[in-house]
Parts: C-alpha cells; structure tokens; sequence
C-alpha cells in the first residue's frame, strides 16, 4: 500500500458570496506527499489553485495562510490539480489527513466542479490513530502539539498546505500506520437492505468490454466509442444522448427497428461494461428521471455562470 498525506488550504466565502453548493469554501491551496507502505517519502508538491466562484482572497485566510490575491490567480484549476494529485492512486492507496475538515471540503468542491467520475482512495484521520496510540482522550488535537508530544522538534510554517502535509508525515512516521488502520473504525451505520437493480435482475442483450484501463473523467468520451450490435437483428446501437445515471455510469436510450433499447455504461475496475436491454416501462422511467436531474443541474449552473458574470460586471 502506498500512503498520499494531503492538507488543503480554502478561501472562504462572506456576505453575499456564500454559494448553496459550496458553503464551506473554495479549495486554492493543495499539498501533497506520497509514500510507500513503509512510509519512505517518494514525492512532495504543492499546487495553487484559481478559484471559479470565490475569486477574491478573504483578508482573514490571506493573513492566516499567506497566500496573496496574485498568487490564486496565477493558480491553475481544481480539475487539473486533482488530476495531478490522482496520478498518484493506485489499486492499494490511502489517502492520509489531520483531522476531519479535508475530506468534506474537497467532496463539496468535487461536487460543485462536477468531477462525479474521480474515484477517492479509502481516508484515514491520522488525529484519530494518534490518539489511539498515545491514549489521549481529545479528539481534537492540534497538529503542533502532536508533534511536540512526538518528539517532532522541525520548525514549519503553520497553514501552508505542504507544510502541513509534511508535518502530518513526521508524525505518521512516529506511529504504527498499519496497526492504526486495522484498528481504525467509525461510527456504526443501520446497515440497509440491497436493492436489487433492473440491470442486475435482467439479462443484458449483449455486453462489450475495454482492454484499456480507463482513467477517470474520460468516461463520457469512452462510452461514445463503443458499437454494439442489436442480438436480435444485428444493427449497430449507439444510443442517443448519454446521461449520467451514477457516480461511474451512463445510460441512453437507441431506437432500433426491433424496438426501444434501454443502453447502460459502467466504469468498474478500469474496465467499461456497455449492456444493451430490451426497453421496459421500468428502464424508461431510469432514464426520464436521470433527464429530469441532469437538466435541473444545467439551470443551476448556469444561474450560478450568470451571478458569477453580474458580480465581474460590478467589479
């Protein structure tokens, strides 16, 4: 297993700014490292990014992190840097952070960007496994004071992404990573009965797979490669206008001279599965309901292009 340690620093939103789909902040800074499974230091980085709706630098996170109305907008943009980031994952990657802020930070920004297709490796707080084996009982612990209890005497600038990051590793060297991993647990879920899916209960028609492995946010482009053949007279079926009907997965619907297909593409393992369905009232109602969504999204974003376009114009 390989270990990413990440830290994120985010400009916050005021008055009027505060978007709905992204309440908490818009993720500028990321900082990275990655190791191996005997925490071995193979790569640092850190990336700047261009915000797209909290453009201006919040004086108080300016002054707390550094980071300077110039530096943000020399910065690149989220979906690249998470690209780069997610060059690092691997079949047997976990992503590593202090604390519990990160994680719902960079899902909020993953939504509102609408990276549906990037997969995250399983997450680790390491704050919860220092606690573990230090037995203390604070949930929260400053990063500093872990250090210092560590024996980590390194002098890092505090609220920089990197720094942070690197600090979250002197101390996960201190520890027993492996060891807090089994250990690791959360709080208890109401386990929820398995609902079984039409596409799961029906038989595909046909089904084409991908040697290639395919890399997330390319799972649009593929899915329009793929040709199959109707099993029943043998014409081509592309499907008409793909929608996305789950985080990995689209569906369409093609006419073909034996009747309506019901078409699904899904990503698993690297490899796109394409089935093809005889239509039923139960697929129709899938794909109306999955329009219904895609378009509610479309008038969202684009009210949200427009305010964003009205505030430049103030400016």
């Amino acid at each position: 297993m390989n270990y990413i340690i990440f830290d994120l620093e985010w400009n916050q939103p005021s008055g009027m700014e505060r978007s709905k789909d992204m309440p908490h902040g818009e993720i500028i800074q990321l900082g990275f490292i990655v190791t191996n499974d005997s925490l071995e230091l193979l790569h640092r980085e850190e990336l700047t990014i261009k915000p797209e709706f909290y453009r201006h630098m919040n004086p108080y996170v300016s002054t707390l992190t550094g980071i300077t109305q110039s530096d943000i907008d020399a910065g690149i943009g989220f979906a690249p840097a998470m690209e780069r980031m997610s060059e690092f994952f691997g079949e047997a990657t976990a992503l590593i952070t202090w604390g519990d802020d990160d994680m719902p930070i960079l899902h909020e920004n993953i939504d509102f960007h609408g990276l549906y297709d990037l997969d995250l490796p399983v997450h680790y707080n390491l704050q919860r496994i220092f606690a573990a084996q230090t037995n203390t009982d604070r949930r929260q612990i400053a990063l500093k004071t872990a250090a210092e209890t560590l024996g980590i005497t390194d002098e890092i600038k505090a609220h920089d992404a990197l720094n942070d990051a690197y600090m979250t590793y002197l101390i996960a060297q201190k520890l027993d990573i492996p060891a807090g991993i089994r250990a690791y647990t959360s709080e208890p879920s109401v386990k929820k009965k398995k609902v079984v899916q039409p596409w799961e209960a029906v038989l595909p028609l046909c089904t084409a797979n991908f040697p290639e492995k395919i890399k997330p946010g390319t799972l649009s482009l593929s899915c329009k490669k793929v040709r199959m053949c109707c099993p029943k007279c043998g014409n081509i079926v592309t499907g008409g206008e793909k929608v996305r009907q789950g985080k990995n997965s689209y569906v369409s619907v093609s006419e073909c001279s034996c009747g309506r297909r019901f078409l699904r593409y899904s990503l698993s393992g690297g490899i796109l599965n394409a089935a093809c369905f005889a239509m039923t009232n139960e697929f129709e109602k899938i794909y109306r309901s999955r329009l219904k969504v895609r378009e509610k999204n479309l008038r969202h974003r684009e009210a949200q292009r427009r305010a964003a376009a009205e505030k430049k114009k103030d400016d």
